[in-house]
């Protein structure tokens, strides 16, 4: 699908990405008071980034008493639908069968479902959401920057929090559909914290979009992902984790060769490519069975770690 130049490393994918130190910590963080749920307890939190922007979450936590075994951070979709971001993925409100953080933590893992730059309470106060996020991309990159940097940060920073401040005691892990799969690839490939993932209808490679005449959310175009040998090249920044790819044969959005490309430049043992024959799409019981592996990924890393 794309000629490499050399195989790219984790530093140097975080320097493509422009993004800093791989085990950063939210400068502050500021905590709600727990509503119980049926089943769980959530919370709003917003952790401060280095650079003073706030990133607003939502925390879920089983009953159960810490120290919990592991962690998960579920990250969002985009389909255009800015006032949506930490909320769906917690179950509180948009598309029920996007819900899989609230599936996380009814399996005993605690979740933390942040909101991306752009979306949900990160949206513009007035003015065309859409709009705003061309234009924070864009400004990005005029920095020399980078949205997609900018979304593995605030993974990132999540994924600190959830390791030394949470009383986690294992790995942490991370699930995402569409916009979310995406940026669950990429964090990933930048923070080994990430042990084990799940991404759904969110990889494909920069060639395959180009040929099919696919236009993505503005975060896909990294300045120089091409050069350093596209998507397939920062799966093989992998190193150790595990991954389930999840794709429709019949997505519109992420042809079906740039998938299975990209799927197969993982290292060995790494990634599981799970097809099912729809389109664009999470769907039970396939969503189910991706929780269940991810959660159980995760309980052997933890038991593995303890002995």
């Amino acid at each position: 699908m794309s000629a490499t130049c050399g195989p790219l490393t984790r530093h140097a994918l975080r320097d493509m990405l422009s993004i800093g130190p791989a085990h950063a910590l939210p400068a502050a963080v500021h905590r709600g008071v727990p509503e119980r749920r049926d089943d769980h307890w959530i919370e709003r939190i917003v952790l401060v980034a280095p650079d003073d922007h706030a990133i607003p979450c939502l925390l879920l936590t089983p009953l159960s008493e810490p120290p919990w075994p592991a962690a998960v951070v579920a990250v969002h979709q985009h389909n255009n639908e800015f006032a949506l971001g930490k909320s769906e993925p917690a179950g509180v409100e948009g598309d029920p069968e996007l819900s899989y953080g609230l599936g996380v933590v009814r399996r005993g893992i605690p979740v933390v479902a942040p909101d991306l730059s752009g979306f949900e309470e990160r949206r513009p106060e007035s003015g065309d959401p859409y709009r705003a996020e061309q234009l924070v991309a864009w400004n990005l990159v005029a920095d020399g920057r980078s949205l997609q940097g900018r979304h593995v940060e605030d993974v990132s920073l999540v994924a600190g929090w959830l390791g030394r401040q949470l009383e986690i005691g294992g790995p942490i892990g991370a699930v995402g559909h569409s916009l979310g799969g995406q940026v669950v690839f990429f964090a990933m490939a930048a923070d080994s914290r990430l042990r084990a993932g799940v991404a759904s209808c969110g990889i494909g490679s920069i060639a395959s979009f180009e040929t099919a005449d696919v236009l993505h959310n503005p975060a896909w175009y990294v300045p120089g992902l091409r050069a350093a040998g596209d998507a397939e090249a920062v799966a093989g920044c992998f190193d150790g984790q595990r991954v389930r790819v999840v794709q429709g044969r019949r997505d519109p959005i992420f042809p079906l060769d740039g998938v299975r490309s990209v799927a197969a430049s993982f290292p060995d043992g790494v990634c599981d490519l799970v097809e099912f024959d729809g389109g664009h799409a999470f769907p039970e019981p396939i969503q189910s069975q991706s929780i269940e592996w991810l959660v159980q990924t995760l309980l052997l890393e933890t038991t593995e770690i303890a002995q």
